[in-house]
This record gives C-alpha cells, sequence and structure tokens, in this order.
C-alpha cells in the first residue's frame, strides 16, 4: 500500500479508536462464515472468572441503544463511516461489521446474495454468544440499522430478520435509515448505470479492473469530484480494495435480490424507516428516493441532503450526522443538542 493510502487507512482507524471502538471477529456460522467488526468493547463482556464473572460484567454494561452500520461497495468500513462514528457514540454504542469478501470477512458458503449478507450480519448481532452485551437481564438492547447503498440492500433484509426475531438472545430493531440506496433496482436501472460509465456491464464498473475503470466510478460518486488525483493514489486505492476479492464481488452484484425474485421484498416494515438521499446522486438518481418510500409505505420519510452526490454522508457528513441523529434520538435529547448550539454560537 502507497503512503498516501496508508496515511489515510490510518487517519480513519484512528476515527475509529478515538470513538471507544475496538476491532474483533467472530465465526458466525458453520460454513467458516467470518466477520471482521468494529464495536464497543462494552458489547463484548469479557469473563475471565467463569458465569459469575460475567454476570457481574452485564450489570454493569451500559444500557444505551445500538446502531449498526453497513457499508457499500469500496474502501474499509473505516473510510466510510469515520464521519459518524464521533458523533454517534457519543449517544450509542456502536457495531461496523465489514461485509463478507471486503476486507478479511470472507465464508466458505456458496451464497453471494446480499440476504447471505444480512444473515450473517443477524447471526453476529443475536443469540448473544458474539456480542452478549446485547442482551441484558431485564431485556434487550434496542437497536438501530443504517445502511448506505448495497449496505442499504443488506440493511432492508436485516431488518426484516430482527423484526421478526423474538425470544431470549434477539436484538430488538429500533428504527432503519437507509442511505442512497435502490432497493427497488432492476436490470434496466442496471443497463442505465452501465451506460453512464461507458461500460458494457454494470460489474465493471462497480467493481473495477483498472485505474481507468476507478476513475469512472469515483466521478460519479460525488457531486464535485476532485479535480486531479495522483495515479499512484489511484493504483494502490485499486490494489488495496478493489482488486481484492474483485471475482467474489462481482458475484456479490450479481446476486443481489430483486421483486423479480421475491415480489414482498420491499413490503412496508414496522418500523419507522429514514431514507437519506444526495441531492445529485448519479448512481441511484435522487427520484428513486421517493420510488423506495412508496415501497416501504407510510412509516418511511425522504430527506434530501443538497448539493451531494451518492456519497451524501461523506461530502456533507455535518448536515447528514444532523438528520440522522434527529432522527435516531429522542425528541427531547434533540432538543438538548439544538439548545447547546444555540448557546456555542452566542
Amino acid at each position: 500500500m502507497g503512503f498516501a493510502v496508508s496515511l489515510l487507512n490510518a487517519v480513519f482507524r484512528r476515527a475509529f479508536t478515538s470513538a471507544g471502538l475496538r476491532k474483533y471477529s467472530a465465526a458466525v456460522d458453520d460454513e467458516g462464515t467470518t466477520l471482521h467488526f468494529w464495536a464497543h468493547p462494552s458489547l463484548l463482556i469479557v469473563s475471565e472468572n467463569g458465569a459469575a464473572a460475567a454476570a457481574s460484567s452485564k450489570q454493569s454494561v451500559q444500557t444505551r441503544p445500538v446502531v449498526v452500520l453497513i457499508h457499500g461497495f469500496g474502501p474499509d468500513p473505516t473510510w466510510q463511516w469515520a464521519a459518524q462514528v464521533g458523533p454517534l457514540s457519543r449517544h450509542f454504542d456502536l457495531v461496523v461489521p465489514t461485509l463478507v469478501f471486503f476486507g478479511a470477512s470472507t465464508t466458505g458458503a456458496a451464497a453471494r446474495s446480499d440476504a447471505f449478507q444480512a444473515a450473517a450480519v443477524a447471526a453476529l448481532l443475536t443469540g448473544g454468544r458474539h456480542l452478549p452485551g446485547l442482551v441484558l437481564d431485564e431485556g434487550r438492547r434496542q437497536v438501530h440499522v443504517v445502511g448506505t447503498s448495497y449496505g442499504g440492500l443488506v440493511a432492508r433484509h436485516l431488518a426484516r430478520s430482527l423484526a421478526g426475531s423474538d425470544g431470549d438472545g434477539k436484538a430488538a430493531l429500533g428504527k432503519v435509515v437507509l442511505c442512497d440506496s435502490d432497493l427497488a433496482k432492476g436490470a434496466e436501472d442496471d443497463a442505465v448505470l452501465a451506460a453512464k460509465g461507458d461500460v458494457a456491464v454494470v460489474t465493471e464498473l462497480m467493481a473495477p479492473a483498472d485505474g481507468k475503470a476507478l476513475r469512472r466510478l469515483m466521478a460519479l460518486c460525488v457531486h464535485r469530484p476532485p479535480k486531479y488525483i495522483p495515479e499512484c493514489i489511484v493504483r494502490d486505492l485499486l490494489r488495496k480494495y478493489f482488486s481484492d476479492k474483485r471475482e467474489e464481488k462481482i458475484q456479490l452484484i450479481e446476486g443481489i435480490v430483486t421483486e423479480e425474485d421475491d415480489p414482498q421484498l420491499n413490503s412496508p416494515l414496522p418500523q419507522e424507516v429514514l431514507i437519506i438521499w444526495g441531492e445529485f446522486d448519479q448512481i441511484f438518481p435522487v427520484e428513486k428516493a421517493y420510488k423506495v418510500k412508496e415501497k416501504l409505505g407510510e412509516k418511511a420519510k425522504v430527506r434530501i441532503i443538497p448539493n451531494t452526490g451518492h456519497l451524501a454522508h461523506q461530502e456533507d457528513p455535518k448536515l447528514f450526522n444532523d438528520v440522522l441523529l434527529e432522527f435516531l434520538l429522542p425528541s427531547a435529547v434533540v432538543a438538548d443538542l439544538a439548545d447547546d448550539d444555540d448557546d456555542s454560537g452566542k
């Protein structure tokens, strides 16, 4: 890895550690699926003296709600969520999984769908084996799910899994946030996106094989792309984050579940849903936000982030974080935060 990419990687990892997150891994099924993830240590109770010590530790766990942040295609989740983990960690405990075939997460299973990714994350969250801090003596922690782009597709399946769970060891689903994630996309949408990227098929754009394709993808992802990116940085990004497991990532794209596969895929969720979209998203145009809302029903609402593209949470993190916290936090807490901002501005 080149110096610039290594430096950025260190900066983004530092944002995670400064927010109190630590890196872990867990084998989540019997098919060789291992997820690497970042989480607050309060969610992992380490017992050195058996069950009695574990019970004692459990009583001291902070009972804050939990937010699960699910990344999209591209670099590690540390790159994608660096601007969110600090503000969110002031109010929530966080779990940030690295999806299968990204980073060091892997599987021996043949499945390649977004539903399989969600099942792996659900296995991490539920049962109390990997994150025992989610299961408290007095009940279950509330879990909010946030996903961006491909991560939003995974979040849709995860939300349904958690909403349908019941009994001991299960996480209690709170609210759902979908960021620039076209849940209703189909083959026609892929063809349009491929044409925008000047490639034959969409997988050539979303899983670029060379620097030229990566530059096209970067230009489409942000509203105001940098005028110049040194070739050495493009080459290092390609080698580190796009060439690794490229064939498997192509299979992930081809394995995305659509409404043709499951007519009930986008039936309304019982939870509140916030759909956040960049005003000038060229990957999934902004009108798609309202189509997703129509699918998800009355409990879904849309917020548009002005002057941003597909990566709204990175292009305008301040506004994005304000919108996210306003939705996730109780109204009284939001009002207190607004008062604090007013006082600081005096």
